[in-house]
């Protein structure tokens, strides 16, 4: 079978409708997960912030916990040291 111009045209041209397409549809992929990783990256970032914040909390009050326990410790051995 023969392929003639008209046809050879009218293939060439559907083809370059979905050379288009796809590039339109791949193009929005990307764009798409180009967004997502925008907006996770944000709320890592935001996660290891309040992280952060609290690991610091956290040192803090260990601190004066310990602060605490020694003064109690001194406490005792003034009391010890007296007798």
């Amino acid at each position: 079978m023969a392929v003639t111009k008209t046809t050879a045209k009218l293939i060439e041209k559907a083809t370059t409708n979905v050379l288009g397409a796809t590039t339109k549809v791949n193009n929005c992929a990307l764009s798409t997960a180009e967004k997502s990783f925008d907006v996770s990256l944000k709320l890592v970032n935001g996660s290891l912030d309040i992280t952060s914040k609290i690991i610091k909390k956290g040192f803090d009050i260990a601190a004066m916990q310990q602060d605490m326990f020694f003064d109690v410790l001194h406490g005792a051995k003034n009391k010890f040291a007296k007798k």
